[in-house]
């Protein structure tokens, strides 16, 4: 781990001071080689969006906190609702291997150089759970993610350098045992509710990832694998229900703050790495209840009619203001006149 930590440090400084690289090429052809590889990576090319504390990230345009926001939060409990397309089963897997390697899945700088206020683990090992819904989602979509977009198809790049050598990957069965290992002892264990309740016991655990809506139950069993370690609860969901809205929203959603849970929300118009084209054509295949959920990742029922239209209630938050507070008061010649508090 330590020449791996160097080796992030002098790809950060590089990074920084982009002059440097021509010397160090000269100085340190192998070195150099290893450190540009390491910058190429998905993991270091990758940026999330948002607005964060007057910072704009990830070619955003807008005002919103999005991924940023997400990833910031240090809470125990935290959601992220965003709409289909909106980058959040990646910004979740992301700061998973980010957390099991102990790197600011931002700034790639390593947690012990940061303040303890800034990092959710000390030291390794870590463990976490990814739950899925079934065994196939798990294969195709968060497992996919993690060889993909994070450690890269090429095995011999520098994030591969972290994985222990016995975890292989296949396309059409992801991680032999559904489980990733690092060198440091940390791993990511790929878990799908449809194993049932009673595989979800007798684990302690650093943190449970729960990738789009499951079950009630199975949520209240991983949230007891968090009790031991004090562990973080994270959720990246889409919020569809076959019948009315998930069971998250009465549960968790309405009563976030008497529950501490942080709750995050984006959409798919947020993401500046979708083409406009990409977008309007599947918007053209949804109803106007499901764009709601799928696009701008709202609260919604499907297939439920409304008595207004979603597009005039959407319009209407939007220019929805907050109220001036004070108190009227009528002079002498019968003008009513209004004091701000």
């Amino acid at each position: 781990m330590t020449a791996f930590s160097n080796l992030v440090e002098v790809a950060l400084e590089v990074e920084r001071k982009p002059w440097l690289k021509d010397v160090f090429e000269e100085l340190e052809p192998q070195a150099y080689s290893s450190v540009m590889n390491l910058l190429a990576s998905p993991f270091f090319q990758f940026q999330p969006f948002g607005k964060w504390k007057g910072n704009v990230y990830g070619g955003y345009d807008g005002n919103s906190p999005c991924q940023v926001g997400f990833i910031r939060s240090m809470a125990k409990n935290k959601w992220a609702t965003a709409g289909n397309r909106a980058g959040k089963t990646v910004l979740g897997m992301m700061e998973d291997v980010a957390d099991a390697l102990l790197i600011d899945p931002i700034t790639k700088v390593m947690y012990a150089d940061l303040p303890e206020s800034e990092r959710r683990f000390s030291e390794p090992p870590i463990h976490i759970w990814v739950v899925s819904d079934t065994e196939e989602t798990a294969v195709q979509n968060v497992e996919k993610v993690v060889y993909e977009d994070i450690l890269g198809e090429d095995e011999t790049g520098p994030m591969w350098n972290m994985v222990k050598d016995g975890c292989i990957y296949s396309p059409k069965n992801g991680w032999s045992n559904h489980v990733i290992e690092f060198t440091n002892d940390s791993w990511i264990r790929f878990k799908f509710s449809t194993q049932k309740r009673k595989t979800f016991q007798g684990v302690k655990l650093h943190k449970v990832h729960l990738d789009e809506v499951q079950p009630k139950e199975i949520y209240s069993e991983c949230s007891a694998r968090l009790a031991d370690l004090n562990g973080y609860m994270t959720g990246t969901m889409t919020p569809l229900e076959d019948k009315g809205v998930p069971w998250i929203y009465e549960e968790l959603y309405l009563p976030r703050e008497a529950k501490d849970i942080d709750f995050h929300q984006w959409s798919m118009m947020d993401n500046p790495h979708l083409p406009a084209e990409g977008r309007e054509r599947l918007m053209r295949q949804w109803g106007e209840d499901e764009i709601e959920a799928r696009v701008y990742g709202s609260w919604i029922p499907i297939g439920h009619k409304l008595a207004f239209d979603n597009k005039l209630i959407r319009n209407l938050r939007d220019q929805t203001t907050s109220p001036n507070l004070g108190f009227l008061e009528m002079d002498d010649k019968g003008k009513v006149l209004f004091y701000a508090s």
